[in-house]
């Protein structure tokens, strides 16, 4: 598929104004339109790529407006209008630190060592360690039997591949320590061809584990979970989870108005 060469000079120009941050997964979809622009970044930097963010985006994006959500624990979310790709926005999420099974792990200063440049200059996971971040949102559960599939099982495949001794130092380093020799046996055993449920199962209960050392943070993760199955849910993070980021039948002045209600911030840029 066709590169939007307006979100490459977006995060080209933001990779060199800010060695912090890096895209973590997901690169070549989000620059083919596919989807938002997973990026993480130390949480004392979150301030400075906000500011930059805005200030290039009329010029890297012909963007027109940036609807600003602070409602996700621990994520900064930029939902650019770009008006000569409505109905569809442009989400620019910056994440201060991930997390799995409640716990944190791939904290954005440990994932930098692992970072590298892709060909149009924008700072992301090497192969291998985004491998393993694909491994554990799409492999890890509490019964072993969940595992990647479709294109998540294409990328951990090629990941591993092109580059095991990225993989081996993401296991390594990444995750919390209870969960770091099962979900390295695991990345053995998926490059070799086979799925291990019990390794599976490990790794998850590894994650589960460590965020008893972390109360707060799990506290505030099963709070935002509670939200949204009770159905509290802003109404960015709705048009973002359920409809695709498509700016709705009723326009965008519509949409800009109910984000407003919502609590979330619109600047016209």
């Amino acid at each position: 598929m066709t590169v939007d060469v307006t979100r490459v000079d977006f995060l080209r120009e933001m990779t060199a104004r800010h060695p912090g941050l890096l895209v973590w997964k997901h690169l070549q979809r989000a620059l083919q339109g596919q989807g938002d622009v997973d990026a993480a970044a130390p949480a004392r930097d979150a301030a400075a790529i906000r500011a930059d963010a805005q200030a290039i985006a009329a010029t890297t994006l012909a963007a027109s407006h940036v609807i600003l959500c602070d409602h996700i624990a621990d994520k900064k979310l930029h939902f650019f209008v770009q008006p000569d790709r409505l109905p569809h926005l442009f989400e620019f999420d910056v994440c201060c630190q991930p997390s799995r099974g409640l716990a944190p792990w791939a904290g954005p200063d440990r994932m930098l060592p692992l970072a590298t440049l892709s060909g149009e200059g924008i700072r992301r996971l090497r192969p291998g360690a985004e491998a393993v971040v694909s491994l554990v949102y799409h492999g890890l559960s509490p019964s072993g039997t969940t595992r990647p599939r479709g294109h998540e099982a294409a990328l951990v495949d090629l990941g591993l591949a092109q580059d095991r001794e990225g993989a081996e130092r993401a296991c390594a380093t990444l995750p919390p320590r209870p969960a770091r020799r099962p979900l390295a046996a695991l990345v053995q055993q998926v490059s070799e061809g086979h799925w291990d449920r019990t390794l599976a199962q490990r790794a998850y209960a590894g994650f589960v584990v460590a965020s008893c050392a972390h109360p707060r943070f799990s506290v505030r993760r099963l709070g935002l979970r509670a939200q949204l199955a009770a159905g509290r849910e802003c109404v960015m993070s709705v048009l973002a989870r359920r409809e695709g980021r498509l700016v709705p039948a009723a326009g965008l002045e519509t949409l800009l108005r109910q984000a407003r209600a919502d609590g979330h911030t619109v600047l016209e840029l």
